[in-house]
């Protein structure tokens, strides 16, 4: 998932989330008519919350042993 953020000045807007980067730069035209011509933007990808990390490492480290395992 995806955001654009975007600069102005002193306020920091958070647009989004999208779900691929085509999808929030196609939105980014729209976002930019409504901003200063000093605006930045960036399209920022979202992280997973770590304990979903360690989960799916888990799962795939005892797949991988129940593969070689079954072979």
């Amino acid at each position: 998932m995806y955001l654009v953020i975007i600069q102005d000045g002193f306020s920091k807007r958070f647009i989004g989330p999208y779900l691929t980067t085509k999808n929030a730069s196609d939105d980014l035209q729209r976002i930019l008519l409504t901003c200063s011509k000093k605006a930045n933007w960036q399209i920022h990808c979202l992280e997973k919350p770590e304990s979903n990390l360690l989960l799916e490492r888990r799962d795939s480290i005892f797949r991988r042993n129940i593969l070689a395992k079954a072979s």
